[in-house]
């Protein structure tokens, strides 16, 4: 009798310690994917802002500026969207999107290999 009440209340106990394993598994997982929700509108963000920057230095500099700059095809392989629109730079990907405002450009950016420049006190991207 001793035995079997044993075995039953260690099989109670090892269910019971399984649920909170289980439980803290659960909180984990939701912590870490809010964890990559927050990262990847903080690089949502970074990219916009570097974006805005860009064509804000091409504004404030004389005519004849021209630079050459990089936008990554992925943001930390996070797949994203980017379009220049009504005086703003967007950057959406599937759980993040970030507007800039930027003086007006003519033209588009892309990802990969971007020329910025100012000729007659106008920008031109790409």
């Amino acid at each position: 009798m001793a035995k079997a009440q044993i075995t039953a209340e260690f099989y109670i106990l090892l269910g019971i310690a399984f649920l909170i394993a289980i439980a803290f598994e659960i909180a984990s997982l939701d912590q870490l994917n809010d964890f990559r929700k927050q990262k990847e509108e903080e690089s949502v963000r970074d990219l916009a802002l570097k974006l805005q920057k860009e064509v804000l230095v091409a504004a404030n500099v004389e005519d004849g500026y021209v630079r050459v700059f990089q936008i990554p095809d992925k943001l930390d392989n996070i797949d994203y969207f980017l379009t220049v629109q009504n005086y703003t730079v967007n950057v959406k990907s599937k759980n993040a999107f970030s507007i800039m405002p930027i003086p007006k450009a003519i033209g588009n950016m892309t990802k990969g290999a971007n020329v910025i420049n100012k000729t007659g006190g106008v920008i031109y991207i790409n």
